[in-house]
């Protein structure tokens, strides 16, 4: 097993039973408890669990899904507006990348009237284009992530290969200064990689309600990509880190 794979592994373990001990993980592993140890300080340092004697606890303080805000209207506002901002950065006659999530979803309903290509491995979102005459759509095929639209897998990362696009807007669950950028699974973070490959340009796009969060799988550090979208509720020290690292941040106040 590759050190990845066994650091999601242990993170999933943490998720279901909330605490890990090293003797456990060292048999269940067949790895030593020395490497066990290095594995829960990485995860520590991303924040992920909080060290203890002997083992670890998931650190329920920054690891949460997503919480019944995000379905409150204003936040639902919110996205609209996200999604308005980024379609006025598509230009006709690109290729463009759109994750699967609301927020992306938001961008196709904002981009109806262009002459475009679009990429995505989110159904919604293709179905949402259907009647797009100027949109050629490619959907990825792929395995459906079970109670969601996505499409993730071997066949989804086939779909990629030897394409290119002029820019990926990426949706994510959390934004973190420890942990970077998340995402549910490690299955969409192999998607997005393999995104970030073939895009010449990566918009991050993530409502408020996103910050200070920490999801499941890490996606990248927050200068992954030279853009975010975002709103103007977002916590004063993001705008800071954003422009100290030379990050465009693009809010909702501004388009209002």
């Amino acid at each position: 097993m590759f050190a990845i794979e066994r650091l999601n592994k242990i993170k999933e373990i943490l998720y279901k039973e909330k605490r890990v001990d090293v003797f456990e993980l060292s048999e269940l592993f067949s790895v030593t408890e020395v490497t066990i140890r290095r594995d829960l300080d990485k995860l520590a340092q991303e924040g992920f669990l909080i060290k203890t004697y002997g083992g670890a606890v998931l650190n329920e303080k920054l690891v949460n899904k997503p919480s019944v805000i995000e379905h409150d209207d204003s936040v639902i506002e919110e996205k609209r507006m996200i999604g308005k901002i980024a379609s006025q950065m598509v230009s006709s006659g690109e290729a463009i990348y759109l994750s699967p999530g609301t927020t992306c979803l938001e961008i196709a309903r904002n981009i109806k009237n262009k002459k475009l290509t679009v990429v995505t491995n989110d159904l919604l979102i293709a179905y949402e284009l259907k009647d797009s005459a100027g949109i050629k759509v490619i959907v990825t095929g792929g395995d459906l992530i079970q109670s969601t639209s996505t499409l993730v897998g071997g066949f989804a990362l086939q779909a990629l290969k030897g394409i290119y696009i002029n820019k990926a807007f990426i949706g994510v669950k959390g934004v973190n200064p420890t942990s970077g950028y998340t995402v549910e699974t490690y299955e969409e973070v192999m998607i997005i990689h393999e995104i970030q490959k073939i895009s010449n340009e990566i918009v991050i796009v993530a409502d408020y309600t996103k910050f200070n969060r920490t999801a499941f799988a890490k996606l990248g550090d927050l200068q992954m990509a030279k853009k975010v979208i975002t709103n103007k509720q977002v916590p004063d020290e993001y705008k800071k880190y954003f422009f100290e690292h030379q990050i465009k941040l693009y809010t909702t106040f501004e388009f209002a």
